[in-house]
C-alpha cells in the first residue's frame, strides 16, 4: 500500500517547501511505525489505537494540514477519500481496459499473473483443506479456507483498497485547506476576554483550593475525609482531567483565534488569564496522575489503568505545549505536535510491552490481587507467567495455550510475541497440568491467602 501511494506521489503536485515534504514523510514513516507494532506484540487493545493512529498519521502524509481545524480534516482524509475514490476508480478501470485492447501484451500478461495467484491461492487452500496429505506438503504457505477466512479475506482486501484508493486520489488531487489556514477576521475585544478567562480561573483556583488537602492525600486520608473509595476517587480523579482539558483546549482554541492581539496590553491579558489557566489545569492533571499512581499500586495494575495513566500523561504533555505556544501567542507547530505527540506515546506503549509490565508487576504481589485477570493477559505475558508456582502458572495459562493451539499462525502473520510463547510453552509443557483441576486448585489457595 505504501509503495502504491508513494509511486502515485510521484505524479501529483508537490509540497511548497522541503520542510513541509519531510513533514509529510515524517508522517508516513510514523503510520507504518504503528501499523508494525502488531508484528510485535500480541495485545489486541493496543493495536486498535494504533490502527487508528496510523490511519490519522497517513492522512496527514498525504493531506496535510497546519492549524487545528486543517489537521482534523486531513487527519480525516483517508476515510472520506475512501468514498470519493469508488466513481473514480469505475473511470480508470473503463480507460485501462481501453487501453488495454488498443496496447501491446504487457497488460495482458500482468493481469494474467493476477488472476493466476488469485486462482493458485483460492484452489489450494481449498485441497489443502480436503486433504491432510496435500494440507502437508504446502505447510503454512496458505491459508485455511473457511467462511471465516473467506469474509476476513475479503473484508480486509476491500478495506485495503478504498484507503490505497483513497491515498492515491488525495495524493493526485490534494484538498484545498488553505481556507481552513487562514486566521480568523472575527475579533472580539478585552472585556469580552477578561471576564469569561478571568471567571474560570477564578473558579479553577478555587475548586485547587479547595481540594488541595485531597491531591496528595493517601487512601487512609482520603477515605476518612472525603468519604469515597479508593476507587471511586481514582476514577473521579480522571474524569476531572478530562473535563478540564476538553474545557481548557476548547477556551485556549477559541480565544487564541479570535482574542485582539495588537496592543501590548492585550497580549499581556490574552498571556496572563491563559497562563493561570493552564497552571491551574496542570496542577489537577499532577493530582489525576498521582491518584491513579496510588490506585494502582493499592489495587494492582490492569490494562484499562496502565492506558488511561498514560493518556493522563499526555495530556499532562499537552498543557506543556499550549504553555509553551501562549508565550508567542501563535504556535502553528502546536496541532501537529499534539497528534504526533499521541502516536509517540503508542509507539512507547508498544515498545514498553505493557502486558508484559502488567504481568511482571502482578506476580510479584499475586496474592495481592485478583488473580484470574492473569488468564486475560495475551502472550506478551507468558515470559512473566511462566514464573508463576503451580497451580498458578497452569492456570495462568491455560486460555493462552488453548488459544495459539486452536489458532496458528500463518506466514504472513507471524507474531513475535506469540512465537516465543509458544516456545516458552513447549519448554514446561510437560509441567503444565490440566486447566480445570489447576484453576480449581488456585482458586482455593487463592482463598486461603486471603
Amino acid at each position: 500500500m505504501a509503495g502504491a501511494i508513494w509511486h502515485a506521489a510521484r505524479f501529483g503536485p508537490k509540497p511548497d517547501t522541503r520542510s513541509e515534504r519531510l513533514i509529510r514523510i515524517g508522517w508516513a514513516v510514523l503510520a507504518l511505525a504503528l501499523l508494525a507494532v502488531g508484528t510485535f506484540r500480541d495485545a489486541g487493545w493496543l493495536y486498535v489505537f494504533c490502527v487508528l493512529g496510523a490511519v490519522a498519521c497517513g492522512s496527514l502524509a498525504v493531506a496535510g494540514g497546519h492549524s487545528v481545524r486543517a489537521v482534523i480534516v486531513g487527519a480525516l482524509a483517508l476515510p472520506l477519500a475512501a468514498f470519493r475514490a469508488i466513481p473514480w476508480l469505475g473511470r480508470g478501470a473503463s480507460a485501462w481496459q481501453k487501453s488495454r485492447e488498443k496496447g501491446g501484451t504487457a497488460g495482458r500478461i500482468v493481469l494474467s499473473l493476477v488472476v493466476t495467484v488469485i486462482l493458485l491461492i483460492v484452489f489450494g487452500a481449498l485441497l489443502a483443506s480436503a486433504d491432510a496429505a496435500f494440507a502437508t506438503l504446502l505447510g503454512d504457505i496458505l491459508p485455511e479456507i473457511n467462511m471465516r477466512t473467506f469474509m476476513r479475506l475479503l473484508i480486509y482486501t476491500v478495506i485495503g483498497g478504498l484507503i490505497t484508493a483513497g491515498a492515491i486520489f488525495t495524493v493526485l488531487a490534494p484538498p484545498d485547506l488553505s481556507g481552513l489556514e487562514r486566521p480568523s477576521s472575527r475579533r472580539i475585544g478585552r472585556i469580552e476576554v477578561a471576564l469569561p478567562l478571568g471567571g474560570l480561573v477564578l473558579l479553577f483556583a478555587a475548586f485547587v483550593a479547595v481540594q488541595l488537602r485531597f491531591f496528595f492525600g493517601d487512601k487512609a486520608y482520603i477515605q476518612k475525609t472525603s468519604g469515597l473509595t479508593y476507587s471511586e476517587y481514582a476514577v473521579q480523579g480522571f474524569g476531572q482531567l478530562l473535563v478540564v482539558t476538553l474545557l481548557t483546549l476548547v477556551v485556549i482554541g477559541l480565544v487564541s483565534r479570535w482574542a485582539v492581539k495588537e496592543t501590548v496590553q492585550d497580549r499581556v491579558l490574552l498571556r496572563s488569564l491563559l497562563g493561570a489557566l493552564v497552571l491551574l489545569s496542570m496542577v489537577i492533571v499532577g493530582s489525576a496522575v498521582w491518584r491513579m499512581w496510588l490506585y494502582q499500586n493499592t489495587y494492582g495494575w490492569t490494562r484499562e489503568r496502565l492506558f488511561f495513566g498514560s493518556v493522563e500523561l499526555y495530556l499532562g504533555g499537552v498543557f506543556v505545549l499550549i504553555a509553551l505556544a501562549g508565550w508567542k501567542l501563535r504556535a502553528g507547530w502546536f496541532p501537529r505536535a499534539a497528534v504526533a505527540g499521541f502516536a509517540g506515546l503508542l509507539l512507547f506503549l508498544g515498545a514498553a510491552n505493557p502486558e508484559h509490565f502488567i504481568a511482571e508487576q502482578n506476580v510479584e504481589r499475586f496474592q495481592k490481587i485478583d488473580f484470574w485477570y492473569l488468564r486475560a493477559l495475551g502472550p506478551d505475558a507468558a515470559p512473566e507467567l511462566v514464573k508463576l508456582p503451580e497451580p498458578y502458572r497452569s492456570c495462568a495459562l491455560s486460555w493462552m495455550v488453548r488459544d495459539l493451539r486452536d489458532n496458528p499462525d500463518q506466514w504472513y502473520a507471524w507474531n513475535l510475541s506469540r512465537d516465543h510463547a509458544r516456545d516458552l510453552i513447549a519448554e514446561i509443557k510437560s509441567e503444565l497440568r490440566p486447566a480445570q483441576g489447576s484453576c480449581i486448585a488456585a482458586e482455593r489457595e487463592n482463598a486461603n491467602r486471603r
